[in-house]
């Protein structure tokens, strides 16, 4: 498993996730053999994260502003006044510098502390770097949305596989012979490309599916999903 799973994926939430862990290994640095000068990279390379982050904040708060002066000046809105420029943000003076790569010396740290014989869930979860536990499925609910547009005059549908090993997919191409199967699809595509019976040359097309898990249908059917098609 990735050993960065439990970092969060936005910026704004890994300012919080890195505050928290700077503070917190200032708590458990001795039991967990953490030297001052490791403690104090990582609260530098917070104070930077946490500085950049807010002059990136600032910036687009500004522009923000800038960018509605702007509107103004080329036309009044209601009872509104355009008022003064916005002035520039005024920055607080910046931490001292680091080097690239914060979240790679914070991953390599972590790696090492739970090596660590006195390293314990209840650490790693006050530090934050435990993953959260994946969403439990419940295979009974498990439903397949379908998408199709047409692509070279054919049906092209889509789908998600999710946790599935594959679809069943049914098409009824308006024959007399109702839904009947495709196939069981491992790839989450399929170009359809039947022809339209003759004498027709519009025609209306349905298609559902169920997911497969280990070679047994789970979960729902798929909503049905109708496609005009044109002889080709």
């Amino acid at each position: 498993m990735n050993s960065s799973k439990y970092l969060p994926t936005t910026d704004a939430d890994k300012v919080i996730w890195l505050n928290n862990f700077t503070s917190k290994l200032a708590v458990h640095a001795t039991v967990l053999g953490v030297t001052t000068a490791e403690l104090s990279s990582v609260q530098k390379d917070n104070s930077m994260f946490q500085y950049i982050i807010n002059m990136i904040e600032s910036h687009r708060q500004y522009l923000a502003n800038l960018t509605g002066y702007k509107n103004m000046l080329k036309r009044a809105v209601g009872q509104q006044h355009i008022g003064g420029i916005p002035a520039l943000p005024v920055l607080a003076t910046a931490p001292a510098a680091v080097t690239e790569g914060i979240f790679d010396r914070i991953s390599k740290l972590v790696i090492r502390i739970k090596a660590s014989l006195t390293y314990s869930d209840n650490i790693g979860s006050d530090l934050g770097v435990i993953a959260p536990a994946a969403p439990a499925i419940d295979v009974n609910t498990m439903k397949p949305v379908i998408t199709v547009k047409m692509e070279v005059g054919r049906p092209h549908l889509k789908w998600v596989k999710g946790y599935s090993d594959a679809i069943d997919l049914y098409a009824d191409h308006n024959d007399g012979n109702g839904f009947t199967l495709v196939g069981r699809l491992m790839k989450n595509e399929y170009m359809d490309t039947t022809p339209v019976a003759s004498p027709k040359v519009f025609d209306e097309w349905q298609y559902k599916a169920i997911y497969v898990i280990a070679d047994t249908q789970v979960g729902l059917y798929s909503s049905i999903v109708n496609v005009d098609v044109k002889k080709m």
